[in-house]
């Protein structure tokens, strides 16, 4: 943690003056207890429950400024759509989410007429995109000297890991049988743009984003997905033979 930006500081701890300890150790005041607040990234929520980065709250029961409660009553009644939730603390989102603390939310409606059409089950799949760098521990590497470390020692603005994870797991494999199926993509990285397209240029039918269905289906062959953006895609593994295999790459800058 820098703290010698605006953040949680459930210690109150005073911000350090220069000359900094290089991390680590850096502040140990500044790394325990962790304040945490769930936000549900696409929901319509009252403000009570949608996350404030002030309304954090702690294990051992230090609250932030503009905490309420930590019992989140979500109404759930917004269109069907891929929601997902992740950590709002404020000044330390970018540890926690790194840490893990992010997930899906799928919201459905029991009246929802195309949803019988659509593939369901097994074969429906969340796929959290995800990248990340580690450590030859298999630890999380997360670069400890600030861009301006003269001000901020361990403060680094924007993060681009060198390793893509999927749903915790790095670069995964998914055996799929001669059908379609619907893949819920979320990019859950910090910074980092993905251009997604399949390696053997198989086009895919785009369904849904971030508020639900779109008013019409759009055939792709490639997509672009910003951080926290969702779409509902679907793709078809008929026509392929058994044994093929398929890489999902990324092109994107970065």
């Amino acid at each position: 943690v820098d703290p010698t930006i605006d953040w949680a500081n459930p210690n109150r701890f005073p911000p350090p003056s220069p000359p900094f300890i290089p991390f680590p150790p850096g502040c140990p005041e500044a790394q325990f207890p962790v304040p945490l607040v769930t936000h549900l990234h696409g929901g319509e929520n009252p403000s009570a429950f949608d996350g404030h980065p002030e309304a954090w709250f702690t294990a051992n029961g230090i609250t932030g400024p503009k905490f309420e409660t930590r019992h989140y009553t979500y109404p759930n009644k917004q269109e069907q759509t891929t929601l997902w939730y992740h950590d709002h603390a404020l000044g330390i989102t970018r540890l926690n989410v790194l840490a893990g603390l992010a997930g899906f939310y799928l919201l459905r409606d029991p009246k929802d007429k195309l949803a019988k059409h659509l593939p369901s089950g097994e074969f429906e799949i969340p796929l959290l995109i995800q990248d990340r760098s580690f450590n030859t521990d298999g630890s999380f590497f997360y670069d400890q000297v600030g861009v301006n470390p003269d001000i901020h020692p361990y403060w680094v603005p924007e993060f681009f890991g060198d390793t893509i994870v999927v749903n915790g797991k790095v670069w995964p494999n998914l055996n799929v049988k001669p059908r379609k199926y619907r893949f819920r993509m979320l990019n859950g990285s910090n910074a980092r743009f993905y251009h997604l397209s399949l390696s053997n240029n198989q086009p895919f039918t785009q369904i849904g984003s971030d508020g639900g269905y779109l008013p019409e289906t759009a055939e792709l062959t490639s997509l672009l997905i910003a951080p926290a953006e969702r779409a509902d895609v679907i793709i078809d593994f008929s026509k392929l033979a058994p044994g093929t295999k398929l890489i999902l790459r990324n092109d994107a800058n970065a």
